[in-house]
């Protein structure tokens, strides 16, 4: 038998449910997503903080190194300053100071080389050439510092190539004057560049990213691993980073996407406390999310694998409670709706009518002489003769909103929208006609076939009245008066007579 529900039913019952039940299902989902994306996000930042913390240690470390190197060489060249101060430059000095400077050079394996320059830029002393004849330092940027200022501190140079072998090197400078206070030439000393080298790539090995140290202009003087242009042009900071650092000129942490290589990194920065240089050790965003990545795999295929069974699960509760509102609503004998049904359907059935002005019709029907065949044929024969007549009537149902019920024991109502009297005595003739042509045996003294009697009663809009349940109480008296005629057929109040007192009215026509 079909689904007799009404639209109207069905759209109140099924599509709320199913509303409410995907709603619930969203909301799960959305809050297993919710919850992992948060850890994840958290994971995520905690490798950025630990990073943070772990590049700082590190960054320290290194400008303490290099403090400590560059404090070395500034005071070896105080000292040979104040020793050219005090003896001079003749022959036998120079070939103390040579031997000085070789020997300090050796032992220092951060120190590449020492010079003594005079006043004109000429190498007086080299700790690398005995003879240092002809090597020219004028040009130097260091020289015409100390030529054009009085100032005896130290100057810590750009990263220069050395004119004996080529080597990169910072230098750490001094003025050396004359007894009269005039310009009398420079003590240098060159910090190796592969000394710093050497110290990034054993921890870079170690550690991964990347280590360097720059000065206060952004030139970058050592890096692990090298930079592109290292050894070419002066490779610079980019200007992100550069930007980043300068906010902040002590120490800090930084985030900043490099130009050399066009990597994400995340690190920091640590300027020294004497000496225009900053150390910086970073990773790549790339390298220190991998665990990150790892678990966001894991957890989204989990997460997945969840929200599939969320969904099938669902989907399955959809369809089982889909079908417990159905049967709720549904007449387990016949198909048909129910009585509670039946009861929610008229109600807001009658209140649509009274909106819309539309005329509202209903035909109850009983079962002629049921009882009697229960006793004649027995209860199984009896349920398969209700089942029967539900069908035959059911089946005369085209409309959509046509509504159909089992009203109690062998009486069925049909509720409808939109129909007059005249039509509505015209189905349910139609009715009485298809159940006849059922031919189902009945005794002979009750008719022999089974057939059912019908009352109907239609309502309309009325400026003063009565509702569902006079619609119900006219229908029911018109089915008793078409009992009371002889059984088999179908009746309705006299014509002439219209109920107008409450919401709406019947309109009755003669059999």
């Amino acid at each position: 038998m079909r689904q007799s529900l009404p639209p109207s039913t069905a759209f109140i019952a099924w599509p709320s449910l199913r509303s409410g039940t995907l709603g619930l299902i969203v909301c799960v989902c959305a809050a297993l997503i919710g919850t992992e994306g948060w850890e994840l996000w958290r994971v995520h930042e905690t490798n950025i903080e630990q990073t943070a913390i772990v590049t700082a240690n590190t960054a320290r470390s290194l400008a303490e190194q290099a403090e400590t190197t560059l404090q070395t060489a500034d005071t070896i060249v105080a000292s040979l300053v104040e020793r050219v101060e005090a003896e001079g430059t003749a022959p036998e000095a120079r070939m103390r100071l040579y031997h000085l400077m070789t020997s300090l050079a050796a032992a220092l394996p951060a120190i590449h080389e020492m010079g003594i320059v005079d006043s004109n830029g000429n190498a007086v002393v080299k700790s690398l050439v005995a003879n240092p004849v002809g090597l020219k330092y004028g040009e130097r940027e260091y020289f015409h510092f100390h030529a054009t200022h009085t100032d005896r501190g130290p100057l810590i140079g750009q990263r220069i190539k050395s004119k004996i072998d080529g080597s990169s090197n910072i230098t750490v400078t001094r003025r050396v004057d004359n007894p009269d206070g005039s310009f009398g030439g420079l003590v240098v000393a060159s910090v190796s560049m592969t000394f710093f080298q050497h110290l990034f790539d054993q921890i870079q090995a170690k550690s991964g990213g990347i280590i360097g140290l720059f000065g206060d202009d952004g030139i970058i003087l050592a890096r692990s691993p090298p930079a592109p242009k290292q050894g070419t042009d002066a490779a610079y900071a980019s200007d992100d980073l550069w930007q980043k650092m300068r906010e902040h000129t002590a120490d800090g942490s930084v985030a900043y996407l490099a130009a050399l290589d066009g990597i994400w990194r995340h690190g920091s920065y640590q300027h020294l406390v004497r000496y225009p240089l900053t150390t910086l050790v970073a990773q790549s965003d790339w390298d220190l999310q991998a665990t990150w990545r790892a678990q966001l795999r894991s957890h989204a295929i989990i997460l997945a694998c969840v929200m599939v069974v969320v969904v099938v699960l669902g989907r399955r509760s959809v369809k089982a409670t889909r079908m417990l509102a159905a049967q709720a609503l549904q007449d387990g004998l016949t198909g048909l709706a129910n009585r509670r049904s039946f009861d929610e359907t008229i109600e807001r059935e009658v209140r649509r009518a009274a909106r819309s002005h539309q005329p509202l019709s209903l035909i109850m029907i009983d079962i002629d002489h049921f009882k009697a065949y229960n006793d004649c044929y027995g209860h199984p024969a009896g349920d398969e003769c209700l089942r029967a007549v539900a069908r035959a009537i059911h089946g005369c149902l085209r409309r959509a909103g046509e509504f159909a019920a089992r009203y109690g024991g062998e009486e069925i109502a049909v509720l409808l929208p939109g129909y007059d009297a005249s039509h509505t005595y015209a189905l349910a003739e139609t009715m009485r006609l298809a159940v006849r042509a059922l031919a189902l045996r009945q005794a002979s003294h009750l008719g022999g076939v089974v057939t059912f009697s019908a009352g109907v009663a239609t309502y309309r809009a009325g400026p003063a009245a009565g509702g569902s349940r006079f619609l119900i109480r006219e229908a029911d008296t018109a089915l008793y008066a078409a009992k009371a005629a002889g059984r088999d057929a179908v009746k309705a109040e006299p014509f002439d007579l219209q109920i107008v007192a409450g919401i709406g009215a019947v309109e009755t026509l003669v059999a």
